[in-house]
């Protein structure tokens, strides 16, 4: 029998209750290391740090009218950790097979929402999978328990220091800005009133164009990432064309997405495309607090526009306009209202919210530091998170220790080939430094 229970929020209901056979909501999170794993270590800090979060020993289960978060009794880990190895040659294609595989199924939802594959003798050391039910938490929350695994030095030991946990907090909550308001009763009325239109706008914005880039989904995922990306590189670039590193990125993607249709003949004058961009809600604070504490907004970004230059400048006019705007925190209550409805009704409202973007993108600034987990040097951070309903296309951007790794998965129905996608960012990166550099002569 399972023990003490805690009610369950109704984001955390909204998010379990969203998966389909053709997108389970599952983040997943790959960890590239320079060394092998030795398997006792490994087994030590996942019991010692990970599951000294309560979520990961629990299952969400439904009491009568209500969800709760209980102990799992017969909770194992040997029930989540599995090791792997690839056919040869075992290269990062075999492992992006596997990865998009393992994206594919859905979890178990009679135990704790989570698994850990380890691919041995991967690239002269090893690969870790981690994939986590969203109804646990964000991509936001889970990066930062995931660096608490990790260690500043490769000889600590397998329990972190609270010196060690604060410093990896630290780490962590670089990415934790809050875009709560906190104004004045004026201000708040205002705010008020401008929520109540954008709750309107957003029930009224129609369906996406449709492309080549929107099609039927048959729950075959595929992922690839792309080389590592100094941030150098885009620093580079913001200095001499402006911007932030998010909006470089979305340029990029832009810039991605308009190559996969130009090569189809599909692109023309003011074509545009709609990415859902998630938006950190959550305060600064070292804490590591799990659930959703994350709102959506809706990005039309041009496609018709080769010139990377113009089309930087015309995104990063798009993305001020934005957030001066409560979209955001207008898109997190839709979310948190449906949770309160009944099922039906719920699933026909996110896929009428679904309809509404060609692709998901998120950017993710992770720890600058070097890190090691279980005495082994943690070389690459990769993620991706799940798109809702009818979305085949995902985008994650992730920069760890100095360098940007841009993670593409793709649902097989819509895009059956996420390299095209990898090469056309790459290929847009490239000409946007090789412009910055040209300039600066």
């Amino acid at each position: 029998m399972d023990g003490a229970r805690e009610w369950a929020t109704h984001g955390d209901v909204t998010w379990a209750r969203m998966d389909t056979p053709q997108q389970p909501m599952v983040v997943t999170i790959l960890l590239l290391l320079a060394e092998p794993l030795a398997e006792a270590r490994l087994r030590a800090v996942l019991d010692q740090r990970l599951l000294a979060f309560a979520r990961f020993r629990q299952r969400l289960v439904q009491q009568n009218s209500r969800h709760a978060w209980v102990e799992d009794a017969g909770f194992a880990l040997d029930h989540h950790l599995e090791w792997r190895q690839l056919p040869e040659p075992a290269d990062q294609r075999a492992l992006e097979d596997l990865v998009g595989e393992l994206a594919s199924q859905p979890l178990d939802d009679g135990q704790p929402l989570w698994r850990c594959v380890v691919v041995d003798a991967y690239a002269g050391g090893c690969a870790i999978i981690f994939r986590v039910h969203h109804c646990i938490a964000d991509g936001i929350a889970l990066l930062r328990v995931f660096m608490t695994l990790t260690d500043l030095t490769p000889d600590a030991a397998g329990v972190a220091t609270v010196e060690q946990r604060r410093a990896q907090a630290r780490l962590a909550a670089k990415t934790s800005k809050s875009l709560r308001p906190s104004p004045g009763w004026r201000e708040r009325w205002h705010w008020s009133g401008a929520l109540v239109m954008a709750l309107l706008r957003q029930s009224l914005i129609p369906p996406d164009t449709r492309t080549a880039l929107r099609g039927e989904l048959n729950g075959q995922k595929r992922m690839a990432w792309s080389a590592p990306i100094p941030l150098d590189t885009i620093t580079r670039i913001r200095q001499h064309w402006g911007g932030r590193v998010n909006d470089v990125m979305l340029t990029v993607a832009a810039g991605a997405l308009g190559r996969y249709l130009r090569a189809r003949g599909e692109v023309r004058p003011g074509l545009t495309a709609r990415l859902a961009v998630p938006i950190n809600l959550r305060p600064y604070q070292e804490e590591i607090r799990l659930g959703n504490e994350f709102a959506v907004i809706f990005l039309r970004l041009p496609l018709d526009i080769a010139d990377p230059v113009a089309r930087l400048a015309a995104i990063r006019a798009r993305m001020e306009q934005v957030k001066a705007s409560p979209e955001a925190v207008a898109n997190l209550l839709l979310i948190r209202l449906v949770g309160r409805l009944p099922h039906g009704l719920e699933r026909g409202i996110l896929w009428l919210f679904g309809t509404k973007a060609t692709a998901a993108m998120t950017n993710v600034p992770g720890p600058e530091e070097p890190l090691y987990l279980a005495g082994a040097p943690l070389t690459r951070v990769l993620a991706w998170v799940p798109q809702i309903t009818s979305i085949g296309i995902g985008i994650c951007v992730l920069s760890y220790a100095g360098a940007v790794t841009v993670g593409v998965t793709t649902d097989s129905g819509v895009v059956a080939d996420p390299w095209e996608l990898v090469a056309g960012l790459e290929a847009e990166i490239v000409e946007l430094a090789t412009r910055a550099a040209s300039a600066s002569v």
